[in-house]
C-alpha cells in the first residue's frame, strides 16, 4: 500500500511539473545541414586474389573518400576489361562514390558497375553487374541504409539465377565429376552499428574456391566483383590521408605482378602507423634491402599528414639502374584557422647511377623523364600535385620489352609518398 502511495504522488509530482520537464528534455530541432557526421566510402570493380598472394587482381577502378564531413563531395573512376589467368574475363567497371545533402539527411553513397563477367570457363556468366550502398543520418539522429544488387543474364552452372537475388544468396559451386569445390555469394549485404560508426556494404557477386580441383586455381582464390562499401563516422576536427611504399609492379594487363611493400597509410584522426620489410625482390626485375615506411597524422596544432620510405641498396636489371638509398617524403598541412594547405617535398636519392648516362646522379631534377636502353621509360623523383595532396615517386619505370615475368608496358614503381589534408 505504501508502494502504491509513493507511486501515486510521483505521477502527481510530474504531472504539476509536467510543463518545466518537458522544457528540459526537449530536442532542438536541426535542418539536415546541421546534421553533424564524417564520411567514408569506396567502391571497386573487382577484386581477385588467392591467399598466398600468388595472384593478385585489383581493386581495380577503385574510387573513395574518406575524412571529410563535407557533401556534395564525389569520387569516380573507370578501367577497362581484363583477362585473369585460370579466373577468367572481367569487363569495364565503373565506379562512383559521393555524399549528399537531402531534405530530410545526410548520406553517402557508392555504386560499382561492371560490364560483365566470364568466369572459370564459362561455369559462370553474367551481363552487367551492380552494387549499390547507402547510409544517412536524419535530423533525429537515426541512421538507416540500402543495399541492391542486379546482376543481368546471370548463369551459374548453366542455370539461370534472378536478376535481383535475395540478400546473402549462396550457391553450391558444384561441379560434374569434382563435386563441390566452392561457393557462390550474390548480393552479400551487410549493414551493421559498430561504436558510433554505421556501416553500410554490398557485394555483388563472390566466388569462392574452397577445394582443389579447377585447373590454375589455387584453394583460397576469392573472387569479387561489384564491391560498394560506405560507413557515417564521427565528425573530426581534421582530416588526414596519406599512404607510402616501397615497390609495386603493375602488369600491361592489369594485374598487379607484385603488390605494395611496406606498405602505411595515415589514420583520419592522426597517429603513427608502420610498415617494413627486410628486402625486396620482383623478379627479374628489381633487388633491395630493407624498406620501412612511416605514415604519421597529427591534428595539434595544425593538422598535418607525413609520410616517409626509405629502401636501400636498389638495383634494378642488374645493375642498369643502382642507387644506395631512397628517401620518399612528403607532407601536407593546413594551419588551425584553415586557408590553404602547404604541401612540402624533402625526398632525396644517395649515389643514383644508370649505366651509360653518367650525367644522371643524385642531384636529379624532379619529374626528369629518360629512356634507358633495355628498359623503357624512366620518371626519377616522378612529383604531382592538387591543392590538398601531394604524390611523389622517386622511381618510376614503363617497361618496352618484357622483363622476367613482366610483359611490355608494364610499370614499376620504387620509394613512393603520398600526403593530403582534406576540407
Amino acid at each position: 500500500m505504501k508502494r502504491s502511495m509513493v507511486a501515486v504522488a510521483g505521477a502527481l509530482a510530474l504531472a504539476l511539473t509536467g510543463g518545466a520537464t518537458s522544457s528540459a528534455f526537449a530536442t532542438t530541432s536541426i535542418t539536415p545541414a546541421q546534421i553533424t557526421t564524417g564520411f567514408a566510402g569506396s567502391a571497386y570493380g573487382s577484386y581477385i586474389f588467392n591467399t598466398d598472394k600468388t595472384l593478385t587482381s585489383g581493386p581495380t577502378a577503385s574510387a573513395s573518400i574518406a575524412c571529410t564531413g563535407a557533401t556534395g563531395k564525389t569520387a569516380s573512376n573507370n578501367v577497362s576489361g581484363l583477362n585473369v589467368p585460370a579466373v577468367g574475363t572481367v569487363g569495364n567497371a565503373n565506379t562512383t562514390v559521393k555524399t549528399v545533402l537531402t531534405t530530410t539527411s545526410k548520406r553517402i553513397e557508392g555504386k560499382s558497375t561492371v560490364a560483365g563477367a566470364n568466369l572459370l570457363g564459362g561455369l559462370i556468366t553474367a551481363g552487367a553487374i551492380t552494387s549499390e550502398s547507402t547510409a544517412e543520418k536524419n535530423t533525429a539522429g537515426a541512421f538507416a541504409g540500402t543495399n541492391q544488387t542486379t546482376i543481368a543474364d546471370l548463369k551459374v552452372l548453366g542455370i539461370a539465377v534472378n536478376a535481383n537475388p535475395a540478400a546473402n544468396t549462396v550457391i553450391d559451386l558444384k561441379v560434374p565429376l569434382l563435386g563441390s569445390v566452392g561457393k557462390v555469394t550474390l548480393n552479400g549485404q551487410e549493414k551493421r552499428l559498430v561504436g558510433t560508426t554505421y556501416q553500410v556494404s554490398t557485394t555483388a557477386l563472390r566466388v569462392e574456391i574452397l577445394k582443389a580441383g579447377l585447373l590454375g586455381l589455387k584453394v583460397g582464390t576469392d573472387i569479387r566483383l561489384g564491391v560498394s562499401n560506405v560507413k557515417l563516422t564521427p565528425p573530426q576536427t581534421g582530416y588526414l590521408a596519406g599512404t607510402g611504399y616501397g615497390t609495386r609492379a603493375t602488369l600491361a594487363s592489369g594485374l598487379i605482378g607484385s603488390g605494395p611493400t611496406a606498405l602505411a597509410s595515415v589514420k583520419c584522426a592522426g597517429g603513427t602507423t608502420t610498415a617494413n620489410v627486410a628486402a625486396v625482390n620482383i623478379p627479374g626485375a628489381v633487388s633491395a634491402g630493407a624498406s620501412v615506411t612511416t605514415a604519421t597524422g597529427v591534428l595539434t596544432p595544425e593538422a598535418k599528414s607525413t609520410v616517409v620510405n626509405t629502401i636501400g641498396g636498389v638495383n634494378v636489371l642488374n645493375g642498369v639502374i643502382q642507387v644506395d638509398a631512397i628517401k620518399a617524403e612528403t607532407s601536407a598541412s593546413r594551419a588551425p584557422g584553415g586557408g590553404a594547405v602547404k604541401l612540402t617535398d624533402t625526398s632525396t636519392f644517395t649515389n643514383l647511377r644508370i649505366a651509360g648516362l653518367p650525367a644522371i646522379n643524385a642531384s636529379v631534377a624532379p619529374n626528369t623523364v629518360i629512356q634507358v636502353p633495355g628498359l623503357g621509360q624512366v620518371t626519377l623523383h616522378k612529383v604531382s600535385k592538387s591543392s590538398t595532396t601531394i604524390i611523389v615517386t622517386m622511381v618510376e619505370i614503363v617497361l618496352s620489352q618484357a622483363l622476367g615475368t613482366l610483359p611490355t608496358g608494364s610499370k614499376i614503381q620504387i620509394g613512393y609518398s603520398n600526403s593530403s589534408v582534406g576540407a
